[in-house]
């Protein structure tokens, strides 16, 4: 299950980027002559690396953002809308391994009274034989 939510957690921050980039895109790429769209767009694709790796750049593309009018809330819906088939992926993923859990552990209960009466059947005998 602790698998399932950080690989989770890792695909969210994927989908984040990709959320900024889109973002930047809207306001970066809207307006822009056709001739010039490509260069706009490796533009935004290099803004939203550097919103990942540089702290510094991603607190002023975020204030840039902000003030566009896209705030965290905008930012993490825009993963959601991108992520949704995914995340129900993991959340069966993790639903089934959380109704899986109990299983073994019955399992192993279960062989505990029987080995117990095993032993309890068998320490007379080794005694009787010792004797």
């Amino acid at each position: 299950m602790q698998r399932y939510r950080v690989l989770r957690h890792r695909l969210l921050n994927t989908y984040r980027h990709k959320a900024i980039e889109m973002t930047l895109r809207r306001i970066d790429v809207v307006g822009i002559a056709p001739d010039f769209q490509n260069g706009a767009e490796i533009y935004t694709i290099h803004k939203a690396l550097d919103w990942q790796m540089d702290a510094s750049a991603a607190s002023d593309i975020e204030a840039r953002l902000q003030w566009y009018g896209f705030d965290q809330h905008a930012i993490s819906m825009e993963v959601y809308v991108q992520a949704r088939e995914i995340i129900v992926l993991f959340e069966s993923l993790l639903n089934g391994a959380q109704l899986r859990r109990p299983m073994p552990l019955k399992e192993i209960n279960n062989l505990r009274p029987s080995n117990m009466a095993d032993l309890a059947r068998t320490a007379p005998q080794k005694s009787e034989r010792a004797a």
